[in-house]
């Protein structure tokens, strides 16, 4: 028999625009191809849709890096409450497919941070339409 944490984490399904600590290993082209796997390099991802099966979603690698300006990148100041919070550039056309329950594996939030509030991800699923076509 399952326990409750268990059970839980499988019909866990994440919210959209919800931040992620990401290790830099679980990306498989070349966004962070040159990091070490094993070393301790983290950077943001957001979550920018929930497939059709139900077990698995869609993460965005975000970098506080100015990197590739242009449509595929969704610029966002992570808390807009305080004005000295860190940017994060959502790298929109290198996102990949991830496990549900492998996501609950990471760390949640990123520089205090655990979701975009509403109106960004708004924003976020206007500018991943425009990128890739896909209405999120």
């Amino acid at each position: 028999m399952q326990d409750w944490k268990q059970i839980l984490s499988s019909i866990y399904l994440p919210e959209v625009g919800s931040l992620w600590t990401a290790p830099n290993g679980i990306w498989n082209n070349f966004f962070a191809s040159n990091k070490d796997k094993d070393k301790d390099d983290y950077h943001p991802a957001v979550v920018g849709k929930v497939n059709a099966d139900k077990v698995s979603c869609r993460i965005i690698p975000g970098t506080t890096k100015e990197y590739q300006k242009g449509s595929s990148v969704y610029k966002v100041k992570l808390n807009p409450d305080k004005r000295d919070c860190p940017t994060s550039n959502f790298l929109i056309k290198l996102w990949m497919t991830y496990n549900n329950n492998d996501l609950v594996k990471m760390q949640r939030g990123w520089n205090g941070v655990e979701s975009l509030n509403q109106l960004q991800i708004t924003e976020l699923k206007l500018q991943i339409k425009f990128c890739t076509g896909i209405d999120v």
